[in-house]
């Protein structure tokens, strides 16, 4: 597997869909998360990524649930994710979670900043 595809799994193991920011189904509805992946070559050390959190809902408190359960699933020190050359290794960036106007006050969205870095295991 690719690192973008260890990422995609990654991001698509917390419950509901994920989709790259630009490949979202025209079908799609909430929740969901898209993500924007900023790959860069393996030693270029970290580059900015992040997560967004989609939920059609009145309430605060499922989006919120969502990005603390992924801020838990990070911990202190990230995660690594193996692929075919290596692994991805993914960070908390900051600040970690914020809301966003969706444009729609029934369509709640959490923004979420990540690190990624690339580290080959040999």
């Amino acid at each position: 597997m690719n690192k973008e595809a260890a990422f995609q799994e990654w991001a698509g193991s917390f419950g509901i869909p994920a989709y790259a920011a630009t490949a979202v189904p025209d079908d799609a509805t909430e929740p969901y998360i898209t993500y924007t992946l900023a790959t860069g070559m393996w030693g270029d050390g970290e580059q900015a990524c992040d997560l967004s959190i989609w939920y059609r809902t009145t309430s605060e408190a499922k989006p919120n649930a969502k990005a603390r359960e992924i801020g838990e699933a990070l911990g202190i020190g990230g995660t690594c994710l193996p692929c075919d050359e290596g692994l991805v290794w993914v960070k908390r960036g900051q600040p970690f979670s914020q809301p966003v106007d969706s444009g729609d006050n029934a369509v709640k969205r959490r923004y979420i900043n990540l690190s990624v870095e690339f580290l080959t295991t040999y």
